[in-house]
């Protein structure tokens, strides 16, 4: 994948998998050299090693509403309670099989973590829907902004499968516009909620994949650059610096009587 180019969504048939967010433990130094943010996740998400932290996907999105609710309101327009809590539930149709993928990696520790990224298409589209159903449950807005969020990421899927995708969309797109009659926003303002959605998605992503490089954001065009543990945004997105944090579980776990089987990071932005 090329710097700078969009994301896609790969399809792969795997089998029994775990689809969280994969936080390689690497030696690593810090990289100032910026690329691409979705290209930094990708590597991040197909790496390789003896041990981990992963991130269940609906922890992973918790950390994008909160990155949402931070946001400056010249960036994407004001973002109310509502909007940031319905971005926090963007990927809480992963919550079932990530709980079963977590209790198969306990059972069994040489399992191999697998990412989100590595999943069918079958399994990607019922987590897809189930999150839009569940966003909608809360507030038509969460509904429609998390389905127009996937809706678009079904159009930069290199799935094979094209004809569940666009049965896919052509679903998404009646729905869109059946909960769009309740809204009063106009439909850019919409869009850019879901360009919200998307860019807060893809920072959490970053963070949540522990990864120590610079990297380049395109829409809004922001470079987040790493010195040591610090994280700087130029331009800073946020109304002010804050404390950011997200939960992960070890794999393998460790040993002994008290094994470090999860953790809390923290991430000051």
């Amino acid at each position: 994948m090329e710097e700078g180019s969009q994301p896609s969504i790969i399809g792969i048939d795997a089998g029994f998998a775990n689809r969280m967010v994969i936080f390689p433990i690497l030696e690593e130094s810090l990289n100032t050299e910026a690329v691409s943010a979705w290209q930094e996740v990708q590597a991040r998400q197909m790496a390789r090693t003896s041990s981990y932290w992963v991130a269940t996907q609906p922890s992973h999105a918790v950390l994008a509403g909160d990155l949402a609710s931070a946001l400056r309101d010249d960036l994407f327009g004001p973002i109310d309670e509502t909007v940031s809590r319905s971005i926090a539930l963007h990927d809480a149709g992963w919550s079932l099989a990530d709980a079963a993928q977590i209790q198969e990696l306990r059972a069994n520790p040489k399992t191999e973590p697998r990412s989100f990224l590595e999943a069918s298409t079958d399994e990607f589209l019922r987590a897809w829907v189930s999150s839009i159903e569940t966003a909608e449950k809360f507030a038509e807005i969460g509904g429609y902004i998390v389905s127009r969020h996937f809706e678009r990421l079904s159009h930069l899927s290199d799935a094979k499968e094209k004809s569940k995708l666009q049965g896919f969309q052509q679903r998404q797109k009646a729905r869109q516009a059946k909960l769009r009659s309740g809204l009063h926003a106009d439909e850019a303002a919409l869009e850019k909620l879901v360009d919200a959605l998307q860019f807060c998605d893809l920072l959490s992503l970053y963070l949540c994949s522990g990864s120590k490089r610079s990297v380049r954001f395109e829409s809004p065009e922001i470079v987040l650059r790493r010195s040591g543990e610090e994280h700087r945004l130029d331009p800073f997105p946020f109304r002010e610096h804050r404390q950011f944090s997200f939960s992960a579980l070890k794999h393998p776990a460790g040993s002994g009587k008290a094994p470090k089987s999860g953790a809390t990071f923290y991430i000051n932005l």
